[in-house]
């Protein structure tokens, strides 16, 4: 008999669209199409990434981080033999998704959380304002305490500092990483890219405040930095959020050789969670 578990209100997703839920700490990720609700197994075999987050087009959905494709009708990969995500058996009960615990995929003591689940992990603080949160990769990576690494988060490229030596295999019980960590960084690079930081921050701040106070929009830029992928930049500010302002700061990232500028509140925690404990509610980060 199917043992079905509500994982969301389907009123929070739109046709073509996704999210990512937890049921018994096994990632899933429901989509609505235009056949009707499909749902596969969330985390990507190949670096553990969100599908949830991922793009649907022509009954697939593609990964935020490498573009893998997956079909949402049978979890198979695109282009891929061999490669695949389980399918999940899924259902709208008045107005709530309801997956069936049943469908879920069985890999040892998988519905405990204590399952190898093959994921190396990572205690990184990253950020200007120095969040926390825990970063994975399946390929492994030769670091330890202190070492800075590169990491891959939803804003881009950047650098972090790990925190604690990588633990390996510890299971769903931990939660999905923020992030992933790519490699240790080297101190050539380092050095390169510290020198641009120092000579473009100060100016993206200038000449973003300039903008912002010839528009007369009510924002206080206090702080900001360059992501390490160098095509980024983030923002800090103080008051009231406003529409006019991306374009603005957008201008001037155009005019400093960078993609885009991306204005964040001070007071706010970070943009994702970990997506287990209920820390990315509301925008918020994780605290673990």
């Amino acid at each position: 008999m199917a043992d079905w578990v509500s994982v969301a209100d389907a009123s929070q997703i739109a046709t073509d669209a996704g999210i990512t839920a937890f049921v018994d700490d096994v990632e899933v990720a429901v989509f609505r199409t235009s056949d009707g609700w499909r749902a596969i197994e969330g985390r990507c075999p190949h670096k553990g990434a969100s599908l949830g987050n991922g793009t649907v087009s022509g009954g697939c959905v593609t990964c935020p981080w490498h573009d893998w494709q997956f079909r949402l009708d049978d979890g198979q990969a695109v282009d891929r033999p061999g490669v695949a995500v389980a399918s999940l058996a899924v259902r709208e009960v008045e107005g709530r998704l309801e997956i069936d615990r049943d469908s879920l995929p069985q890999r040892g003591s998988a519905r405990d959380g204590k399952h190898d689940d093959g994921i190396q992990r990572f205690l990184v603080r990253y950020g200007a304002l120095g969040w926390v949160g825990r970063f994975g990769t399946v390929d492994g990576v030769d670091c330890r305490f202190r070492d800075c690494v590169v990491v891959q988060t939803e804003r881009g490229v950047e650098l972090g500092e790990v925190l604690a030596d990588p633990a390996d295999g510890t299971g769903a019980a931990n939660g999905k990483p923020t992030g992933e960590v790519l490699r240790v960084a080297a101190s050539d690079e380092l050095r390169q890219f510290s020198q641009r930081r120092r000579e473009v921050v100060p100016v993206l701040i200038s000449e973003s405040t300039a903008a912002l106070t010839d528009a007369a929009l009510p924002l206080e830029i206090v702080d900001g930095e360059l992501l390490f992928d160098g095509e980024s930049a983030v923002l800090y500010f103080l008051g009231e959020s406003h529409p006019d302002a991306g374009p603005l700061v957008t201008d001037v990232a155009r005019r400093h050789g960078l993609d885009r500028i991306e204005l964040c509140p001070l007071l706010d925690p970070p943009p994702t969670g970990c997506g287990s404990c209920g820390c990315d509610e509301g925008g918020g980060g994780c605290g673990v």
